[in-house]
């Protein structure tokens, strides 16, 4: 009876752990997970054996989207005479050409809030994410909570 209990319950609970652990570590809101994804632009020059130079290689750089400036999220009048509270998620679209657009709602909110977000969203000015200088698009999920 133990033997088959272990024979069952063992294999799930390493699966649980190793993903688990496995989870944390490359969870998009770890900062070492962060850092990791930054990549430093380097250039590297070795010598082989017989003295001959190998070529610099530089390595991509790459910054993430900072948001420069965000109008604030309120309440409308409706949440507010309505005691509406919670989270609206959004799927947002940060574009190479520096727009940022809705692309899909995740979580909604009654009495204008999901609405409030999007305005948010449409409101916002950023510098777009860049490899090796060259901006491109990202999309994210963006939290507003009222």
């Amino acid at each position: 009876m133990l033997a088959c209990f272990l024979k069952r319950a063992l294999p799930f609970t390493l699966t649980l752990l190793v993903g688990s652990g496995l989870g944390s570590i490359l969870s998009s809101t770890s900062p070492r997970y962060e850092r990791s994804m930054r990549l430093s632009a380097t250039t590297t020059t070795s010598r082989h054996s017989c003295g001959m130079r190998n070529r610099a290689v530089a390595v991509a750089q790459s910054t993430p989207v900072v948001v420069r400036f965000a109008p604030i999220a309120r309440p409308t009048e409706a949440a507010q005479r309505n005691h509406t509270r919670g989270t609206v998620e959004l799927l947002v679209q940060y574009g190479a050409d520096g727009q940022a657009t809705v692309v899909d709602h995740i979580t909604t909110l009654p009495d204008g809030l999901t609405e409030e977000a999007e305005r948010v969203v449409e409101g916002m000015t950023f510098d777009p994410a860049t490899i090796n200088g060259k901006p491109y698009t990202v999309t994210e999920v963006k939290r507003f909570t009222f």
